[in-house]
């Protein structure tokens, strides 16, 4: 029975400590932030550039945009896969919509600020960095390695997925933006808790006054819509998560993470890899998880490792893949994966920890 009660403990304690340090200044205004970038920008926007205007398009540019599709589409690695087999059976090149694959998961709006409010961030910045050239090179390699079975067959363009903004002028959208963002920026920063909440507010205030101004009410009320659906899938499964991680926190023997994955070995990074393939969790919940790990003695190195590949594969997501592309790329990008997220953290522990 002590047992029970000392997991327990640990899932609410767990529980309140994340919500006391991370959701009032740091979630919510990532959910409106998500939302009014899925409301209000068309998604068309993003993807016409890895659609079939790709073959005209510099590489360069469908890369570069496809690697930070997350940023704009918010989508978990379970949403990403109807996108990504529209955009590659309407005409995405192959590089790019792989790159779009792993980069919509993997480089989210929401998860940047949550990894530097729990890991930090430094390490948050160069996880963002990480993730970017993983996609691209992902994405090239894939096209390269099948470049002579992809095809070149007509396929019809993107239909729109947001409404569009009409007459706009380019000045209103890129002020409204940048004050809701500075909400977040704001509520993320390492300064006095006093500063912060006016830094806070005055944005809030801001962005208010931009969105009556600039905005329909038709337009306003989507945003509305777009930011509740947001919280309604994904904050109760991110507090079970927190809570569950809180629960088998005492399972795990400190000494059991030291020894596996305590230090920077080749080893322990692909330990931790594999561990983020077969343990799925949910968009967001992986931080939790990371740091949870990381109390427990992981080493930042296999952590980094973890945190790369845990957003973008699971066996889920590969049994759906194989679908759209087919084995043999799916086994390709399973491995490019493992193989690039195991490099990447190893060189992060050898040189930056």
């Amino acid at each position: 029975m002590s047992l029970i009660n000392q997991m327990l403990t640990s899932g609410i304690n767990t529980l309140i400590e994340y919500l006391t340090a991370h959701v009032l200044l740091c979630l919510i205004p990532a959910f409106f932030l998500s939302g009014a970038f899925n409301a209000l920008i068309p998604s068309q926007t993003i993807l016409r550039y890895m659609g079939d205007g790709v073959g005209t398009t510099k590489k360069g540019i469908a890369y570069f945009f496809a690697s930070i599709s997350g940023l704009v589409l918010e989508v978990c690695s379970c949403t990403i896969l109807p996108l990504f087999a529209g955009i590659w059976k309407k005409g995405a090149g192959f590089g790019p919509a792989i790159t779009f694959l792993f980069a919509g998961p993997g480089i989210t709006l929401l998860s940047t600020p949550l990894t530097v409010a729990v890991l930090g961030s430094d390490f948050a910045v160069i996880k963002l960095a990480l993730s970017i050239v993983m996609a691209i090179a992902i994405g090239i390699a894939m096209e390269v390695n099948f470049r002579d079975s992809n095809g070149s067959q007509k396929r019809g363009g993107l239909q729109q997925v947001a409404s569009s903004t009409g007459n706009r002028r380019t000045h209103e959208p890129i002020l409204f933006f940048t004050a809701l963002t500075s909400i977040m920026i704001a509520g993320t920063a390492p300064i006095e808790l006093t500063l912060k909440a006016g830094l806070v507010a005055f944005f809030s205030l801001l962005t208010g006054f931009f969105a009556m101004r600039y905005y329909e009410r038709e337009e306003i009320n989507a945003w509305m819509r777009e930011t509740f659906r947001f919280m309604k899938l994904i904050f109760p499964v991110l507090l079970i998560g927190v809570f569950v991680s809180g629960i088998i926190k005492p399972l795990i023997p400190p000494e059991l993470i030291a020894n596996i994955a305590g230090s920077n070995t080749l080893l322990a990074n692909i330990i931790a890899a594999l561990f983020g393939t077969v343990a799925y969790f949910p968009t967001l919940i992986e931080v939790p998880v990371a740091e949870m790990f990381m109390e427990l003695g992981m080493h930042r190195g296999p952590l980094m490792s973890y945190l790369l590949v845990d957003p973008g594969v699971s066996l889920q997501t590969l049994l759906v893949v194989n679908t759209i592309v087919g084995p043999r790329r799916t086994f390709m990008y399973a491995i490019y994966m493992l193989g690039f997220g195991v490099i990447a953290g190893y060189l992060y522990g050898i040189l930056l920890v």
